[in-house]
């Protein structure tokens, strides 16, 4: 990317992207200036990747041509009163403030083009699902940018309450499996540390064998499960006892919170 790129917010997520583009080359670390209220966030990445750091969001404005929003949803009406008039013509916002529709991000900032992105914690390791929409002349830039941490997709802006639920929530859900299949061993008397690989190792190789695959997750499911078999057995108490309804339920709360907070 010849763009000059602008993160303002150096958490989790906006470290993982950054790092995500320098090492796939997206984009040169002369091209990037970081900019966080805590300044010993920017000295650290600026450090680490040898970018530019930002003293104050001014900088960050006057420097870059695309300006990546990655603060708390909470510090953003402070940060649109701040930014307003630092906006130059030409100049774009990539957002992953989740519960900010493009709307509001615009009528807080002034028109401005705007493309609103959801990435999830698989960006610490590249393996981020980021879903992105917005300003058409735009996205296929953004889409770049979100490339360096994982897979991106684009879908219209009103399906990001369920993309919330699916994927910006959805590590979370694997992560509770594998508790659960870590705990039963630990019952069983297994060793801490094989109990965790166990569910780890496993929830990773079918993953993987899902992402390789050429037929869906269901068909998967019904080829590794032998008629009267162990797995059989442990999906048909599932069944018996609703899982799937009571996981749909959990993904419909997820999605009617995310519409709340967007309120």
């Amino acid at each position: 990317m010849k763009q000059k790129i602008g993160f303002i917010g150096a958490g989790n997520m906006g470290s993982a992207i950054l790092e995500g583009m320098l090492k796939k080359k997206i984009v040169s670390a002369s091209r990037i200036i970081v900019y966080d209220k805590i300044a010993a966030k920017s000295q650290m990445l600026s450090k680490r990747f040898h970018v530019a750091r930002a003293d104050c969001i001014g900088d960050v404005f006057r420097e870059s041509d695309v300006v990546l929003l990655a603060i708390k949803p909470q510090d953003f009406k402070e940060f649109a009163a701040e930014t307003r008039d630092l906006i130059r013509q030409g100049q774009w916002i990539v957002s992953i403030l989740a519960g900010f529709s493009i709307d509001r991000i615009r009528e807080e900032m002034g028109r401005v083009d705007v493309v609103r992105a959801m990435p999830n914690l698989g960006a610490k390791v590249g393996q981020s699902m980021t879903v992105v929409t917005g300003s058409k002349k735009r996205l296929a830039l953004a889409e770049k940018i979100f490339q360096g941490c994982g897979d991106v997709v684009r879908l219209p802006e009103k399906c990001f309450d369920d993309v919330t639920a699916v994927s910006g929530s959805g590590p979370a859900y694997f992560f509770y499996l594998m508790e659960l299949m870590s705990e039963f061993a630990l019952r069983k008397g297994f060793p801490a540390d094989v109990a965790t690989r166990l569910a780890i190792q496993t929830g990773l190789g079918a993953v993987l064998v899902a992402k390789n695959s050429e037929v869906s997750c269901s068909q998967l499911r019904k080829m590794v499960t032998s008629r009267k078999g162990t797995t059989e057995a442990a999906l048909t108490v599932l069944q018996r006892r609703k899982f799937g309804r009571i996981f749909q339920s959990a993904l419909l709360a997820a999605s009617k919170r995310s519409r709340q907070l967007r309120k």
